[in-house]
């Protein structure tokens, strides 16, 4: 899924799409139950560090021994914090509090990997 995100094929409106599916999707679930702070902010920076890894793992050498090394552990990483954040939420909704803190880290991902190609109208 981050190759297709990260590739030409995904447009500007594909990813614009996509973020305001997700921001829906998190809005009505909220209705329901609200995420707090806390957890938004440990599930935006999951999504921030997501981003951050791949940029790393992309720097290491093909030929580095420990390439799969690497990237196999810049896959756990997160994946582990995700959980154990999920592991720690409140019972009550869980569900809805998944689905949302899947969509904050979303967030948080979407922020970083489209910030670099923003166009800036510098007069």
């Amino acid at each position: 899924m981050l190759q297709f995100w990260y590739s030409d094929k995904c447009t500007r409106q594909i990813k614009l799409m996509v973020c305001i599916a997700t921001c829906i999707m998190i809005y009505l679930c909220s209705t329901m139950q609200q995420l707090s702070a806390m957890f938004i902010g440990i599930s935006l920076m999951i999504g921030m560090g997501i981003h951050l890894l791949r940029a790393l793992s992309l720097k290491i050498a093909a030929d580095h021994p420990y390439k799969n090394g690497f990237a196999l552990l810049f896959w756990v990483i997160p994946f582990t914090a995700l959980m154990t954040l999920i592991a720690a939420l409140p019972t009550k909704h869980k569900i809805m509090l998944i689905l949302q803190t899947i969509g904050f880290t979303a967030i948080g991902l979407f922020i970083l990997s489209t910030f670099p190609n923003r166009k800036f109208d510098q007069s």
